[in-house]
């Protein structure tokens, strides 16, 4: 009897033992297989942090250029209204040029009118300039030999002249030029030098231009005295095309008295 009490008991110590042993290795196993299972979320987590990253990096590159396409938008809408207003000024630069022309043309069609008799004797010479028109007086028309006073043909043929200039706004410069002789004689005491007769001649001319009306603002007077000649000084011929007065009209608004 106590020889079956033993032996029962030593076969529960090893259904005991058994089932011990098959509970660690379940144990082992189910831990296997959630190690398992957490190295594949493991994996699954660091890809879609991966994923998100790289959407991040490029929504951020496609704000960027989003920003720079933008920013190209508004230098291309400005380039835009910059040209329309430069092509606008352009167009107005143009009008006013054309204007400036059609004046200039007018001025010289009126002298070339004012001027018929003088221009068929060859005492005077109307030139269309790049800028302004030119009117040239033979010094015959204007001044006695030797002189800076007007002569009767001078102040009219001058007076003529005045009443086209005084419709001009530019500004009128009255040159006087002579030939290279030298001043002799009593004229000398006058007029050292040619540089002083020319600009005697010239301060003539302007002055009686004022009395009949053109603005004194709008006028200037110059002397070349022999120098810039329009011939040689060989013949007396020559000469006498030297000695002249110039009147140049510029387009150049001056201020109005």
């Amino acid at each position: 009897m106590k020889k079956q009490k033993s032996s029962y008991q030593d076969g529960l110590r090893k259904a005991g033992f058994t089932v011990g042993v098959i509970g660690f290795t379940l144990i082992l196993l189910s831990g296997c297989v959630s190690t398992g299972k957490y190295e594949l979320m493991t994996q699954e987590r660091d890809l879609a942090l991966e994923q998100k990253s790289a959407l991040e990096a490029e929504k951020s590159k496609l704000v960027l250029e989003q920003d720079r396409l933008s920013q190209e938008q508004a230098r291309l809408s400005s380039l835009v209204v910059e040209t329309e207003q430069e092509k606008q000024a352009a167009a107005m630069r143009a009008a006013e040029a054309q204007a400036e022309v059609t004046r200039q043309q007018q001025v010289y069609d009126s002298l070339q009118s004012t001027f018929a008799k003088e221009q068929q004797a060859n005492q005077v010479k109307i030139e269309m300039m790049k800028s302004g028109v030119k009117v040239n007086l033979a010094n015959e028309i204007l001044f006695p030999s030797g002189s800076a006073d007007l002569n009767e043909q001078g102040i009219e043929v001058l007076t003529r002249a005045a009443a086209e200039l005084k419709k001009s706004p530019y500004q009128t410069i009255v040159a006087g030029f002579t030939d290279n002789v030298a001043i002799s004689g009593n004229l000398k005491d006058k007029y050292p030098t040619n540089w002083e007769l020319a600009g005697a001649r010239a301060a003539s001319v302007v002055r009686l231009l004022e009395a009949e009306g053109v603005a004194s603002t709008q006028l200037l007077a110059l002397s070349f005295g022999e120098n810039n000649p329009v011939a040689s000084n060989d013949t007396p011929e020559e000469r006498s095309k030297n000695r002249r007065i110039e009147i140049i009209l510029r387009p150049v608004p001056v201020t109005m008295n």
